[in-house]
């Protein structure tokens, strides 16, 4: 049955889809990642394990430098693909830590974001999203 209630978007700013690999840690643990989308404000990302709303996490993403996204899990949602459980986690971002530097105006780590998604993308361009079939 359709709904007629409109989905309301709550986010800020638009998400950036990309795939790069990060390290994200968590108070039972750390668990390799991967980042599905991002903007200055959260990203969504898939692992192996699930991540309950409310938990703080950092995410790390290794570019040129190690930059850590700083937040806590907001929603999680677990999908059975290809014989595996694969947990999508959207993460809002409170601080970016950086070069010994601390980003956390919504202004400032939107800008930071722009600025890396070139460097991003490309390395995460030969990726394989977690759950898809190698070719």
């Amino acid at each position: 049955m359709k709904s007629d209630k409109a989905v309301v978007e709550r986010r800020k700013e638009p998400r950036h889809e990309i795939w790069i690999d990060a390290k994200v840690i968590g108070p039972k643990g750390s668990y390799i990642a991967a980042v599905k989308n991002i903007s200055g404000g959260g990203m969504e990302i898939q692992l192996p394990r699930a991540i309950k709303p409310h938990t703080v996490v950092s995410v790390s993403l290794y570019l040129n430098e190690e930059f850590v996204f700083r937040g806590v899990s907001v929603w999680t949602i677990g999908d059975y693909i290809n014989n595996q459980w694969i947990h999508r986690v959207g993460i809002k971002t409170k601080e970016i830590v950086f070069s010994n530097r601390q980003v956390e105006k919504p202004q400032e780590k939107r800008e930071l974001v722009e600025r890396l998604l070139p460097t991003i993308r490309a390395a995460g361009a030969s990726r394989i999203p977690i759950g898809s079939k190698a070719a």
